[in-house]
């Protein structure tokens, strides 16, 4: 560098070169310069290419969920989660640079089961540029199956639980108490109401849902039924709304000798109003259990159970037109009483079957699988499992059955049966220990739901993926018990994250609502 010194009278310049402390700096701040250079350069880079791929990427994510959209309309519950893959598919100009050894594009496609109408989809697409990190998007969308909508009478979950019952424990929305006891037989949940039959008169109740926690089920209606001057009781129900009519409908089971079917239109749920009544044929009225047992709806038919008798124990009915139930042909033996009905249509290759499932009190048939296509009535399939223990609950989601039987000291109460053919095999791919009678079951999404019998851990939440289940280690797959005494034999119901329960004893019964944040 060039300086000067000043002195008398005088200026002298000199010159002399940088000093290494100069130097350094000088570097450093070039080193600062170019790093920072080359950084943004390659994050300018980084970005412009993830723009460029992010665009294919979310092309592929979008024709994935149509690609399931469309598999769901041809069948249902074909449509499974699928592991991350390679797209490399030779019809796709996309593609056209993994095939030649460039950049690839996974896909992976994950379905969650909300019920047997709706499953919640998600397509993740990964791809790695280069040096550059692992890029990804994910799209997801529910898809729901209107066929089951219809054949179910609008009456299925669509949507997954939004609370966390896996951590969270249960509060009350709300809650109604009967002292004595109602000893309330049924219930059933069905656009904004709450049904319930009771062992006592009134018989049949129904409620307004709460709209807010911290509200109770408010009543519209309780309704007596009577034959021949005496008030009668039910033990168990279904309904549906009329999807072409947008009436809806309640199908009872009496407990009675006869007139075992009683059918309600409660459009008007202040005014609900008896439309049908009917025998079950060739029921011996004066035989052992001939009243009104179970019912289930699907497809226009009604399936209905008495316990164990001297007659045929199952009834079809066709309820096409509500107003007119008609039964079909002259019932059928079953020489069991059913717990639990389900009943649904399924492919199996390229023909539709309609496939019942009943869980029972047989000693060699707790699970039965019968064919009741086009209304002709065919045992296909059946299960005896280890023990004489009865089964008391059924629920099926996607292609898995979950069975809730009696409590067994020397096996699991809860499996799962695997339906992907119910008629040729149903193999257990899953089974959990409760120590207690499990008498109901709804699983939905990741929650699987159940009542049990257990004194102070009557309603539970278990891990609907059953596959760290352990049938020798006491509640390896519950995430969370509460306490509901006296839950009764299929006590609850759901819809989305309100859980609907009663009770039944003969001291103090209650219908209350429960959920978490």
């Amino acid at each position: 560098m060039k300086g000067k010194l000043v002195g008398k009278n005088k200026i002298f310049f000199y010159k002399s070169g940088f000093s290494t402390l100069e130097l350094m700096i000088a570097f450093a701040l070039i080193s600062i310069v170019l790093v920072g250079a080359v950084g943004a350069n390659f994050s300018a880079q980084y970005w412009s290419i993830t723009s460029e791929t992010s665009n294919e990427a979310l092309y592929k994510a979008k024709t994935k969920l149509e690609d399931l959209r469309s598999l769901i309309k041809q069948d249902f519950y074909s449509v499974v989660s699928t592991p991350l893959t390679v797209s490399a598919d030779p019809t796709d100009p996309a593609d056209a640079s993994c095939i030649a050894g460039g950049l690839c594009y996974s896909v992976q496609s994950t379905v969650t089961d909300v019920s047997s109408c709706s499953k919640y989809v998600e397509a993740l697409v990964q791809w790695k540029v280069d040096n550059y990190p692992i890029t990804s998007v994910k799209l997801g969308t529910n898809l729901t199956n209107s066929t089951e909508i219809i054949n179910r009478g609008g009456d299925c979950v669509l949507n997954e639980p939004n609370g966390d019952w896996k951590n969270s424990g249960a509060q009350t929305v709300g809650q109604l108490s009967f002292a004595p006891g109602k000893q309330f037989t049924g219930i059933d949940v069905l656009q904004k109401k709450i049904y319930v039959t009771s062992g006592l008169s009134p018989s049949l109740l129904i409620y307004d849902i709460p709209t807010a926690v911290g509200q109770n089920p408010v009543l519209d209606k309780s309704l007596d039924i009577t034959i021949g001057g005496v008030s009668k009781t039910f033990n168990g129900l279904d309904t549906e709304e009329d999807l072409a009519t947008g009436r809806t409908y309640i199908f009872l089971a009496l407990n009675a000798t006869t007139s075992q079917l009683v059918v309600v239109d409660a459009t008007d749920a202040h005014n609900p109003t008896v439309i049908a009544q009917r025998n079950l044929q060739t029921t011996d009225p004066f035989g052992s259990f001939p009243q009104g047992w179970r019912v289930f709806i699907y497809g226009g038919r009604l399936y209905m159970t008495t316990r164990e008798t001297s007659g045929p124990e199952l009834h079809i009915f066709d309820i096409t037109t509500p107003t007119l139930p008609t039964e079909i042909g002259n019932g059928v033996e079953l020489n069991r009483t059913v717990n639990d009905i389900v009943v649904r249509d399924q492919k199996v290759g390229n023909v539709t079957h309609r496939f019942m499932f009943l869980a029972s009190d047989s000693a060699i048939k707790e699970l039965g699988v019968f064919d009741v296509t086009n209304d002709v009535v065919t045992e296909v399939n059946s299960v005896d499992l280890p023990g004489i223990y009865d089964t008391y609950s059924l629920y099926l989601l996607g292609n898995n059955l979950y069975l809730g039987r009696a409590s067994n000291p020397t096996g699991p109460e809860l499996y799962v049966f695997s339906v992907t053919n119910p008629s040729v095999s149903l193999p257990i791919v899953g089974q959990g220990e409760v120590g207690a009678d499990v008498t109901s079951i709804k699983v939905t999404g990741k929650y699987d739901f159940i009542g049990t019998g257990k004194v102070g851990e009557e309603f539970q939440t278990w891990d609907s993926d059953f596959t760290p289940w352990n049938p020798t280690v006491l509640n390896s797959g519950r995430f969370k018990s509460y306490s509901i005494p006296n839950l009764a034999p299929l006590g609850f119901d759901i819809d989305t994250n309100w859980i609907y329960t009663i009770t039944k004893s003969l001291a103090n019964d209650m219908i209350k609502v429960i959920y978490t944040p």
